[in-house]
């Protein structure tokens, strides 16, 4: 392992492209979707209600709160056991030290909390057919969370995802941005971000996210997985060095077109899409996992060590240009 945590892959697979996503120690290569989605439900199964305090909020599809208009999210992000302070990170506009005034002993670091507002349309959940994304859903802001803890205590003997020096010269681009709450937290921290959702969505995400001046790095475009990718988004002048997609593999019909825009998307040898899923209906996911494998892309399981049992999160690339249909 290297001293950003991450590994050296094996001689007979092509290494991760040089960006600002990390390939931790713990990944592992999926060539098979079965076996990955045995791995995954078992250790599901295996957690007991007492492994989390918040067990409760994993009873239906995993909103965050879908009965306010307003959500007010904070992140307490709390030092490791023996991690020594560091300089305190830029960009990050909520955040703020406890106890900002008071003495601690030795170098021990401050926890960080960090604060977002988010308007939510809790009308169009119930009443536009196939609109998840005008709530936040939980994966959300525990893949945010992790991203936020490494940024401010890393560890170097810890698996880490991103390089966060290159992260800052980065273009993120994400697929069902919904609410708009990664794009506020990360946009600050990159080179460029695209949050993206369907034309209905668009007006919603602006809202939350276009309003704030720590987010002019951040564009809002509407891109509808469903009709011709490239002619919604012109991405040849710069390539999405991130492809970020979480909580989006939920919907059978939604399996196939999800490939194709991430395939359009995606410039071969360059490109990392992340995924992060909640683990929710088996068939669906192991559709995708089997469809993504099947259109060349090299796959890794990275969830381990990084995000609890009850997420799946993948890291991946592909070699050469796939055709998708429906992507072009």
């Amino acid at each position: 392992m290297d001293s950003d945590g991450s590994s050296e892959l094996p001689t007979s697979s092509n290494s991760i492209p040089t960006g600002p996503v990390t390939l931790p120690a713990s990944a592992t290569f999926v060539s098979d979707a079965d076996e990955e989605i045995f791995l995954l439900y078992t250790r599901l199964a295996a957690l007991k209600p007492a492994d989390s305090s918040d067990a409760d909020h994993f009873h239906g599809l995993g909103s965050e709160n879908s009965k306010e208009d307003v959500l007010v999210i904070r992140l307490e992000l709390k030092p490791p056991p023996g991690a020594c302070e560091s300089p305190r990170k830029s960009g990050d506009g909520g955040a703020s030290r406890r106890n900002r005034g008071r003495k601690r002993k030795g170098t021990e670091p401050e926890p960080v909390v960090l604060g977002y507002e988010l308007f939510q349309d809790k009308t169009a959940l119930r009443s536009r057919s196939g609109d998840t994304g005008s709530v936040l859903w939980k994966a959300s802001i525990e893949f945010l969370s992790l991203v936020m803890r490494q940024r401010h205590f890393p560890e170097p003997e810890s698996p880490r995802l991103f390089d966060h020096a290159k992260l800052s010269q980065a273009h993120i681009l994400e697929l069902g941005a919904g609410t708009g709450l990664l794009a506020l937290a990360l946009g600050p921290l990159v080179r460029k971000y695209t949050a993206t959702d369907i034309p209905a969505l668009v007006p919603l995400l602006r809202k939350n996210v276009l309003s704030k001046p720590s987010t002019a790095a951040v564009t809002v475009t509407a891109l509808d997985w469903t009709l011709p990718t490239l002619r919604q988004i012109d991405v040849g002048v710069d390539s999405p060095d991130v492809l970020l997609v979480v909580d989006c593999i939920y919907h059978p019909t939604l399996v196939g077109p999800l490939l194709a825009t991430m395939t359009a998307l995606a410039a071969p040898q360059h490109t990392v899409a992340l995924v992060v899923a909640e683990l929710r209906a088996v068939d669906v996911l192991r559709e995708f996992l089997e469809g993504w494998i099947g259109l060349g892309w090299r796959v890794w399981s990275v969830a381990e060590g990084l995000l609890g049992p009850r997420w799946g999160m993948w890291v991946a690339w592909h070699e050469d240009q796939v055709a998708a249909d429906g992507g072009m």
